[in-house]
C-alpha cells in the first residue's frame, strides 16, 4: 500500500496534519514529508494550509478521489490473497438499511460468526440511499437495501420478503370500527422516515395508491423514535412488521391496514460484480439467503 496516498487521504479526511499523524501512528514531520513528496511527484499543490485546518485544492480533490479507489483496491487485493492462502478468514464491511440492520441483521451475524469465526466484520447502519453509495464507492463490500433498485454497475439480488403495515397506538381512537377508512387515515398526522429511506419509499407508494395526501407529516430519522411517537398517540405510521413485533405482543401498538391493503417489499443485497470476488462476500450472501432461519423467538 502506498503510504504517501494513505497519508494524503488521512490528512484530507482529518483536515489536520497533527490529527492525521495521530491516526496513522507516525510523527507529524513524517506526514509532512509524505505530502511534500506526493506534491513533488504530481508537480501540483494538493492541500491548502490554513491556520487551523487544511483543505483540498481542485487538483487535491481529483487525487483524493483516485487515491481512495487505489487504497480500496489494494486492501481488496490483499484480502483476496489472504483468502487464497488461508481459506475462510479475512474481513467484510457490511452496510445495511435501518429496518434490516437493526432488527434482522443481528440474527444473520450470529449465524455467520458461528459458521465462520475467523472472519471479522464491521457494520454500518444507514438508509438505503447511503447503503447504495457506500457500496458504489467501495466503502462497503456488501449492502442490504429495502427499496426497489436497479443498476448497471451493481449486482442486485432480492433474497427475502418483508411485510409492512399501517401502525397506530393501541389506545388510538381516531376511528370507531376495526378497519379505518381512507378518509379517516387522510385526516391523521403521518410520522414517516426521512427521504432516502426504503420505509419512506413504500409508505409514499402506499399513500399514493390509496390517494391519500396527508395534511400533516412529521419526519423522523429513527425507527425507535417513530415507534415511541406513535405509541404516545401523536400520529400513525407505516413500518415493517419486524420492527414492531415487541410492541404488538405488548399491545402498545396495533396494525390498522385498510381493507384490501397488503404491503410487501423485497430485501436485496447489492455488491460490485468484479472479476475476483472475495469469498467472504459469497459466504455472507449465503447466510442472507437463509433468512427464514433467523426468525427471533
Amino acid at each position: 500500500m502506498d503510504q504517501r496516498l494513505l497519508t494524503f487521504v488521512t490528512v484530507a479526511e482529518e483536515k489536520s496534519f497533527t490529527r492525521a499523524a495521530t491516526v496513522l501512528h507516525i510523527t507529524q514531520p513524517a506526514v509532512t514529508q509524505h505530502i511534500q513528496n506526493l506534491e513533488s511527484d504530481y508537480n501540483v499543490t494538493l492541500l491548502e494550509r490554513g491556520k487551523r485546518s487544511v483543505s483540498l485544492t481542485k487538483a487535491g480533490e481529483l487525487v483524493f478521489h483516485q487515491a481512495k479507489q487505489i487504497l480500496a483496491h489494494d486492501k481488496e487485493t490483499k484480502r483476496l490473497v489472504d483468502e487464497l492462502l488461508y481459506g475462510e478468514c479475512g474481513s467484510i464491511v457490511i452496510s445495511a438499511s435501518f429496518t434490516f440492520g437493526e432488527y434482522i441483521l443481528p440474527y444473520v451475524l450470529r449465524r455467520f460468526q458461528k459458521l465462520y469465526p475467523q472472519i471479522a466484520f464491521m457494520v454500518n447502519i444507514v438508509n438505503s440511499d447511503e447503503v447504495i453509495h457506500q457500496v458504489q464507492s467501495r466503502e462497503a463490500d456488501i449492502g442490504i437495501i429495502e427499496t426497489e433498485f436497479s443498476s448497471e454497475s451493481l449486482k442486485v439480488v432480492p433474497f427475502a420478503q418483508d411485510t409492512v403495515s399501517f401502525i397506530a397506538a393501541s389506545n388510538h381512537d381516531f376511528y370507531l370500527g376495526e378497519v379505518p377508512t381512507v378518509e379517516e387515515l387522510a385526516r391523521q398526522t403521518w410520522i414517516l422516515r426521512e427521504k432516502g429511506s426504503g420505509t419512506r419509499h413504500i409508505a409514499e407508494k402506499a399513500l399514493e395508491e390509496l390517494n391519500i395526501a396527508p395534511a400533516h407529516v412529521l419526519e423522523l430519522g429513527s425507527i425507535q423514535i417513530i415507534k415511541g411517537t406513535v405509541e404516545a398517540g401523536l400520529g400513525i405510521s407505516v413500518l415493517s412488521n419486524w420492527t414492531v413485533r415487541k410492541e404488538l405482543s405488548l399491545n402498545t401498538l396495533k396494525i390498522i391496514n385498510p381493507e384490501g391493503v397488503a404491503l410487501t417489499r423485497s430485501f436485496s443485497y447489492i455488491y460490485l460484480p468484479i472479476e475476483w470476488q472475495t469469498k467472504t462476500i459469497q459466504l455472507f450472501a449465503g447466510c442472507l439467503t437463509e433468512i427464514s432461519s433467523f426468525q427471533p423467538r
